[in-house]
């Protein structure tokens, strides 16, 4: 049972890292580049496997 709980987990990590890497591949690299930045750290660094679960917008919102 511990192994299969293990497994889950593992495998969870891993597709956070991917979707972290797809997120940070589609960005469109204009400024403001905070999306990028934190793809990118997280691709880097391993905390992708978290990061790639959060949703970035590629734009900031319009401030009035």
């Amino acid at each position: 049972m511990k192994t299969l709980i293990y497994f889950a987990i593992l495998v969870t990590l891993i597709v956070g890292e991917v979707m972290c890497i797809v997120k940070f591949i589609r960005s469109d690299f204009e400024p403001s580049y905070k999306r990028e930045l934190v793809y990118g750290i997280g691709v880097v660094t391993g905390f992708g496997a978290i990061i790639g679960y959060l949703d970035i917008p590629d734009t900031p919102p319009q401030v009035k």
